[in-house]
């Protein structure tokens, strides 16, 4: 049967992916594929407004819709009028939850497309350790499945950000000091996550951060938001005169613009691993709780995944979990500092 022209050739364009920082960045090649395919559409998104900041200056994004996590109900009540008054023509929804949904019923769009969670799959490798993925299929590319109606192919140009020179001239001027300085290689670190299975140790990290500063002629760089202050005074720094702190001091469209200042950075399985990914920066990610099945590694960009392959009891979430289920944390814990200088060197050197 014919597809009618207004699903084929949708004018009006509706994303709705609410959070986090990472998944939103996933969700970047659909934004863009979706304007390569139908340049003269209207594409609108749906986000949390803590997370806005990084489409505040996407190139194809026509309007953002802010979701108030903290009035939830008169918010969301809000963008459901306002999107079923636009009449879209494509709703896309990559957060597939009860509020998407919400948002979704009675829309009066011609055409709703999910994406496919593989909830069940997950399940039986998070929790019985049996694999039933075929293949590893990475997070956007599953976000893309959902529009391949509409003969989109991707076009491996990897994640997108975005900022404005105002914001990048602001952060070279506050920090011109310590990136004025004379080292050549800038290496950012981001040691948080939100969850503790996904955090490499402070020991690690100091460690790292101390060989870095004794044996390179490199900068250091530390990233993260307030509840990363906390990490980042256990570490035990030896020459803190050489590395930049700014945990907690930057908004996203900040921690964006100094981040490109970096040729690599070393990150937990976490957001700014995809910020990272996004900027085009080489990345050693450490990775904890979960695996590459799950599809969240840095793909797209040259990167190095430092993990613990010989547990049997890996991942035990795809999230990440508080505490270890087995008390024993050896996902993390057995992960060297010497592991993760093998892979920044080796990375450097290519």
């Amino acid at each position: 049967m014919k597809r009618s022209a207004s699903i084929q050739t949708p004018k009006k364009i509706l994303i709705i992916r609410l959070s986090s920082i990472g998944d939103v960045l996933l969700a970047t090649p659909v934004i863009r594929l979706l304007k390569n395919k139908f340049p003269d559409s209207q594409i609108d998104f749906v986000i949390k407004n803590e997370f806005s900041e990084l489409l505040k200056y996407h190139p194809f994004i026509d309007h953002l819709y802010g979701y108030d996590k903290n009035n939830e109900i008169n918010s969301l009540k809000k963008i459901k009028q306002d999107a079923r008054e636009k009449q879209y023509d494509l709703i896309v929804d990559l957060h597939k939850n009860f509020r998407s949904y919400y948002l979704t019923s009675g829309s009066g769009a011609k055409k709703i497309v999910r994406y496919k969670k593989g909830v069940f799959q997950r399940f039986l490798l998070v929790k019985f350790k049996l694999n039933f993925y075929k293949k590893i299929i990475p997070i956007f590319q599953r976000y893309l499945n959902c529009i391949k109606r509409y003969d989109i192919s991707f076009d491996d140009k990897g994640l997108e950000i975005f900022f404005d020179q105002g914001t990048g001239q602001s952060i070279f001027e506050k920090y011109s000091k310590f990136l004025n300085n004379s080292a050549v290689l800038t290496i950012g670190i981001a040691p948080g996550a939100k969850h503790a299975t996904k955090r490499w140790t402070a020991e690690g990290f100091s460690s790292v951060i101390n060989f870095l500063v004794q044996n390179t002629n490199a900068r250091i760089i530390l990233f993260g938001n307030r509840a990363d202050q906390k990490i980042v005074k256990s570490f035990s720094i030896e020459k803190p005169q050489f590395v930049l702190n700014t945990t907690g001091e930057l908004s996203l469209l900040e921690t964006t613009a100094l981040m490109n200042h970096c040729d690599l950075v070393l990150t937990n399985d976490s957001g700014l691993m995809h910020l990272a990914s996004a900027l085009k920066k080489k990345v050693v990610a450490i990775f904890g709780s979960t695996t590459e099945q799950l599809g969240f590694f840095p793909y797209l960009t040259e990167y190095i995944v430092i993990q613990n392959n010989r547990l049997k009891c890996r991942p035990c979430s795809h999230i990440g979990r508080n505490n270890c289920p087995r008390q024993h944390f050896k996902c993390i814990k057995k992960i060297t500092g010497e592991q993760v200088i093998e892979g920044i060197k080796a990375l450097v050197d290519k």
